[in-house]
């Protein structure tokens, strides 16, 4: 391998700089939320074909063979043969975070991107078509495959794309997500997820003439909240418990007779994990429900299993990553960073801008203790095929995801150069495979070695 960035791909990205940011802004100023993601699939698929994919697809991830349903994803393809080489970004938004790009608190109705999606897709496009640049200068062989997946937010874009059958005979999968740390490619253990509404029933009555004449559906959901608050005790570490009322009544003075509780159960330990606590709350549910003579229905919105991290893998490309230059700002650029760190994080700005903004890779490890608690639907690929969910970068440093802030960020040129260098890092990455297909077999190997179990699609709705 080279030990600088392979000239091809640093001149299309020279010279299509302006357009990328574009698409990204674009993005960013047509938030979307979950599968709804029509507009963001469009503007990505013009984008590739603009540079010359002559095989796009405008896709709907949960009724993939139907044409006629609105589409929310793409899929493109350049090349043939092996290795497959697949390039993966995202598009959805998230709900209440809509943000003007300005250094404070100025909000938008409606979405916003604050969790970076829009860069995600801008720079995940524009690395499929520098890829295909490279390849195309170089010669080189094998399959090119962009994806731009909706609804990672509720969990099940990439899901149904993986039941689709999208990711089948890929030899890797990469994509990179912004966030408030270095750049990182380090595997750590993540966490798998039930996504869990608990409907209580019970009967109305007036709340001061005949109380005892109703079941309160609420006392019956806040009975359980109490009790897994308790449980929380009492379950390994590793493992998170986090809820929100969704329906509560509708009048203080009438006896409610429905209400209900969404519940995300997160493990460590995988999906064997999540389904204990998930178990263990049903209990809880029961208990609630048998208190206050209510019933209750469990209903499973979503499951995710955990990420699983190709070590050879994160290793070979945290190689490539080095031979990128340094990601840096202007002053004016630097500045308004150091002024939206102090709206977000209350607090003056350091003076080394090193603690303002990450701009530099972290040292590899094979394995970081520390869970991230967070789940994403890229566990999916990762079952299926050797995979490399990179992280960092985009956000202020230690400042908050899913807040106004990051959506500031991602509108803005702090998260558009991030996006740009980490999706750099991949395409670099890629062609160090392609031109290396050898490499593939190790990452393989490994993949193998973890005798991952079947991937379950049944709860994908």
């Amino acid at each position: 391998m080279t030990e600088t960035m392979n000239k091809w791909i640093a001149e299309w990205y020279e010279q299509n700089d302006a357009d990328i940011k574009k698409l990204m802004r674009d993005v960013w100023e047509h938030p979307e939320l979950g599968l709804e993601t029509p507009y963001a699939a469009k503007v990505c698929a013009e984008f590739v074909k603009s540079h010359g994919f002559d095989h796009v697809e405008l896709r709907c991830a949960e009724d993939y063979d139907n044409p006629e349903a609105r589409p929310n994803a793409v899929v493109a393809e350049f090349g043939s043969g092996k290795p497959v080489i697949g390039i993966i970004g995202e598009l959805d938004a998230l709900p209440g975070l809509g943000q003007n790009d300005n250094p404070y608190r100025d909000p938008k109705e409606g979405p916003g991107h604050g969790c970076g999606h829009c860069i995600m897709a801008g720079g995940s496009a524009a690395a499929a078509c520098a890829l295909k640049y490279a390849m195309e200068k170089d010669h080189l062989q094998g399959t090119l495959r962009f994806i731009e997946a909706p609804a990672e937010e509720i969990g099940v874009g990439k899901g149904w794309l993986a039941k689709d059958g999208l990711f089948d005979d890929m030899d890797v999968a990469l994509m990179w997500h912004p966030g408030s740390c270095e750049l990182d490619y380090d595997p750590r253990d993540s966490v798998a997820i039930y996504d869990v509404e608990f409907r209580f029933y019970g009967k109305t009555a007036h709340a001061a003439g005949q109380p005892w004449n109703g079941r309160s559906a609420l006392d019956a959901v806040q009975l359980m909240n109490m009790g897994c608050e308790f449980m929380r005790e009492h379950v390994k570490p590793g493992s998170y418990i986090h809820y929100c009322i969704t329906a509560g009544g509708l009048a203080p003075n009438v006896v409610p007779d429905y209400a209900a509780v969404r519940y995300f159960f997160r493990s460590k330990s995988g999906m064997e994990g999540a389904k204990e606590i998930y178990e263990r709350a049903c209990k809880v549910a029961d208990g609630a429900a048998m208190m206050t003579e209510t019933s209750v229905e469990k209903h499973i919105n979503m499951t995710m299993p955990d990420l699983i991290y190709n070590i050879p893998l994160c290793q070979f490309l945290y190689n490539s990553a080095l031979k990128l230059p340094d990601l840096e700002y202007t002053a004016e650029e630097q500045q308004f960073a150091r002024d939206l760190y102090k709206s977000v994080l209350e607090k003056e700005a350091p003076e080394d801008f090193d603690k303002v903004m990450p701009m530099h890779i972290s040292e590899f490890h094979d394995h970081k203790d520390g869970v991230k608690s967070s789940a994403t639907d890229a566990s999916y690929m990762s079952y299926i095929c050797p995979t490399m969910h990179s992280s960092g970068m985009g956000n202020l440093l230690g400042g908050p995801g899913h807040h106004w802030g990051m959506t500031c960020c991602a509108g803005t040129a702090l998260g558009q150069k991030a996006g740009i260098f980490g999706y750099k890092a991949l395409v670099q990455g890629a062609y160090d495979i392609f031109t290396h297909p050898e490499v593939t077999e190790e990452f393989w190997e490994y993949q193998r070695s973890l005798n991952l179990p079947k991937l379950d699609y049944s709860s994908l709705k």
